[in-house]
């Protein structure tokens, strides 16, 4: 019961905003951030009106500022927007966290995590968001040895080297075949460098 009236809190506070700002609420918008030709899909924000982002969160109070980073660039690129209002509204508690970003440290943040992202000389690491993630049963961070050993058996069988690079460009949303691949083969090769070193 606690979580609806949260929920509820939560709703109340964005429509008044809204309502006082003459402004339609946006919800549940997919949010693609274009760098160069290719969009970069990360998701589904909560709320917003022009200049004003909302994301509920049901949990404990978190580091949630990336990830809104990222909502607030892609915002302010379609709205044509220099800065964003930004507000984290925790229904359990009821606090609200707002902040004030521009559009170029959004960018700026948004790019680092791209970047980040493609760098094809990295392994992933584990972080507190990776038990939410939906690439965590394939993740080398998470399971590096059972990537390492289906790997390594994927490279002997070319039928085999397409279902795994197939579901790797999915979980590292991929459109560039041979650019997947190449990451794929490095990935391989920076796990059997680790693995050798812990045999």
């Amino acid at each position: 019961m606690e979580n609806n009236s949260g929920v509820k809190w939560a709703a109340d506070r964005v429509i008044r905003m809204a309502e006082k700002a003459g402004k339609d609420i946006e919800t549940e918008t997919l949010v693609e951030y274009k760098r160069g030709k290719e969009v970069v899909t990360f998701g589904y924000l909560d709320a917003y009106f022009t200049g004003h982002l909302f994301d509920l969160k049901t949990g404990m109070e978190r580091d949630y500022v990336p990830q809104l980073l990222v909502y607030a660039a892609a915002l302010c690129r379609r709205d044509d927007l220099d800065r964003m209002n930004v507000y984290l509204l925790y229904s359990e508690s009821h606090v609200v966290s707002h902040m004030e970003v521009t559009r170029e440290v959004a960018e700026e943040v948004t790019n680092s995590i791209i970047d980040r992202v493609e760098d094809i000389t990295k392994l992933p690491s584990q972080c507190s968001y990776c038990k939410w993630c939906a690439d965590k049963t394939i993740c080398p961070a998470n399971n590096p040895e059972r990537l390492h050993r289906c790997l390594s058996n994927a490279v002997k069988n070319p039928n085999a080297l397409d279902r795994v690079l197939s579901k790797f460009m999915v979980s590292m949303r991929l459109k560039d075949k041979e650019k997947a691949k190449e990451k794929l083969l490095h990935t391989l090769s920076l796990l059997t460098k680790q693995h050798n070193t812990h045999v």
